[in-house]
């Protein structure tokens, strides 16, 4: 290996995405054709390489997200169920906390996005 030419190794012609294509495109693209990385072109130059697993971790974060914003909201509606009637204000004070579970504030998504 120490003596061998990149020419020998490497793949021609490779697959590759502009910069504009969506991600759940690119990840298609190498899942079908098996590869982990995948040049992004723009302007004929590469400009950056994906990596099949940041995709993919990208692509479940959200989906983790939403899973546990509905077991938040399933907690709401089973303390909403015990209260009943009884308590008063509850329907102003468990629409808040919906608005604030599924809206989350531009702190949050910052702070999501600097992890």
């Amino acid at each position: 290996m120490e003596e061998t030419p990149v020419s020998k190794v490497m793949t021609k012609n490779p697959v590759f995405v502009l910069s504009d294509t969506l991600a759940v495109e690119a990840l298609q693209k190498m899942v079908q054709g098996k590869f982990r990385h995948l040049p992004v072109v723009q302007n004929g130059d590469v400009i950056a390489l994906l990596d099949i697993a940041k995709c993919l971790y990208d692509a479940i974060a959200p989906m983790e997200r939403a899973a546990e914003k509905g077991k938040a909201i399933a907690a709401v509606e089973g303390v909403e169920k015990n209260w009943g009637t009884s308590f008063s204000g509850q329907n102003t004070f468990i629409e808040t906390l919906r608005e604030q579970m599924l809206r989350p504030s531009l702190s949050i998504i910052i702070a999501d996005n600097l992890k």
